[in-house]
Order: structure tokens, then sequence, then C-alpha cells
């Protein structure tokens, strides 16, 4: 299924963010201010509030108030990746920027995202180094994934390559695929291996423009057990292998994962840097 846009008010612009939030009132100092403080300044904010009941909306209607640029929408409870793609059939840019609502995204990360989609009309999802800031493992520390795409491509059987908050798509190849995959986990890998098996290509820009928050009261982790997540997420990293033609011979590291959940915090991180691969920076005082 390929989505269409609907029409929007005023000029085109050159980016449509996308944010849903649902009870986000203890984040409001994270994505909103980090969106409208950007150094690229012609974009849309599309923020879907998806049935929050905490004074969120409120706020929300007072962000909209203030910035013309902020387009407001409310639903009823439909999740994230509804959520999302409600948002998409609205956006009206040639980008999409995704963005969630209790992460941070910093000055430069729309200008140096457009600029790398700019030069190169065949990539379809950039992304882009970022903080981990990890509470359930009380870790905080910089991830470099690869930039080509070759190396993105084989990334994928190791890990997820793209913090979801912080990629930038052509709205073309987001269409193309449906949206982001309505499923109830491991919704961003399952998306960015559909766009790349329809050929766009994938990078992401060599510089730490955002910050990714993981802690333990989040949604997401308190409806999947991390058990649940590791055999999900080793399952789709096996489809990656031969969607995408990458060599039968990768299923060792899905098969890894299994063993991975079961390990400490400090044997993850060895693991993590000097068996898989990973480029981890430690962030600096």
């Amino acid at each position: 299924m390929e989505l269409t846009p609907a029409p929007g008010p005023g000029p085109v612009p050159r980016v449509s963010v996308i944010c849903s939030v649902y009870n986000g009132m203890q984040h409001v100092d994270k994505a909103v201010p980090s969106i409208l403080n950007q150094t690229l300044t012609d974009f849309e904010f599309l923020i879907v509030d998806d049935g929050s009941d905490d004074g969120t909306s409120e706020f929300l209607a007072r962000v909209a108030d203030n910035d013309p640029r902020v387009r407001l929408f409310r639903l009823e409870r439909v999740g994230l990746a509804r959520a999302v793609n409600y948002a998409l059939q609205h956006a009206r840019a040639p980008y999409v920027a995704r963005q969630d609502f209790d992460d941070v995204s910093y000055p430069r990360r729309l200008e140096a995202q457009v600029a790398l989609l700019d030069s190169d009309p065949s990539l379809g999802l950039v992304g882009s180094w970022y903080v981990l800031d990890d509470a359930t493992r009380g870790e905080r520390y910089i991830r470099q994934h690869p930039t080509d795409d070759r190396s993105l491509r084989c990334r994928m059987t190791k890990a997820i390559p793209f913090a979801h908050t912080l990629v930038t798509l052509r709205t073309t190849a987001l269409r193309e695929v449906g949206g982001i995959a309505e499923v109830d986990n491991i919704t961003d890998l399952r998306t960015w291996i559909a766009i790349a098996e329809r050929g766009w290509r994938l990078s992401n820009v060599p510089e730490v423009l955002g910050e990714h928050f993981v802690y333990p009261e989040s949604f997401w982790h308190r409806r999947f057990s991390y058990a649940r997540r590791q055999r999900e997420l080793a399952w789709v990293q096996l489809t990656a292998i031969f969607r995408l033609g990458l060599g039968w011979w990768r299923i060792i590291y899905p098969a890894g994962r299994l063993v991975y959940g079961s390990m400490s915090t400090s044997l993850k991180r060895f693991v993590r840097r000097a068996v898989a691969g990973n480029r981890e920076a430690d962030v600096p005082a």
C-alpha cells in the first residue's frame, strides 16, 4: 500500500517533522523546544496527540497558538505507528523527519540531514550518530553506526543502525512501503528493511545530532519483556539477511542475540564493541 498525501495550508515546507505523544507532560522540555530551535527553519511540525489526558493536549494547544509551523492533530489512542502514519498522510514536504516526544534533536539535525538527502537522490533514509542515555543499564555513550549503504544493510543483521527518533526520510520512500510498519514491536527495523528492499540507499550523518533516552518507565519497556524484545529483534534481523541478500552465514548474528540477552551490562558492552564491531564512544564529562 502506498500512502497518499492530504492538502495542507500555506507554502510547501522543506521538511515535515512528525511526532506522536501520549501523556507526555514530563517530557515537554525535550522534543518540542529542540525542534522549534532548529537552524533549518523551513519545516512544518506535525504533532499527533494520541489520546492524552494529563495536560499534554492543553500544552500542545498553546505551542500551536504561538508557532504557525506547528500543526496539531488529536486521535483517540491508536498507538505510535498508526499515529505516525496518520500524520504522514498530512505531510506536505519532500522529506519526513521522525521525532519522539521524549528525545532531543540538536540544532543542526535537520540542516545536516536535509543537506545529505539533497546531495544524493538515491538516498531514502538518513540517520546520524547520537547519544544513547540508557537508564535501564546505567549507561550513557555515543553510538557511531556506519555511514555507507552496504555497511548499514549488513549492520541490520547485528543491531538497529538508526535511532528511529533521529531519522529523516524521503517522503516518497516512506509512502512507498505504506509508512511505518503497523505492528506492536520492532516497527523501525521492519520499515528500514522494506525501504532498503525497494532499492533506496541508506546513510548516516557522521555527526552527533541528538539524544535518545531509554528508561524503564516508558510504555514500550513496560509492555514488552526484555526477552521477548530480543527474540523478535532476532527474527526481524533474520528476515533482513534473506530479503536483502546479505549471505546466509550471517544468521550467526541473530542467533547470538538470543544469548546476548542473558549477559551482564559490562559483558554486553564488551560484545557490542569487541565482537559485533559497534563503534561507541563515552560521552565527555
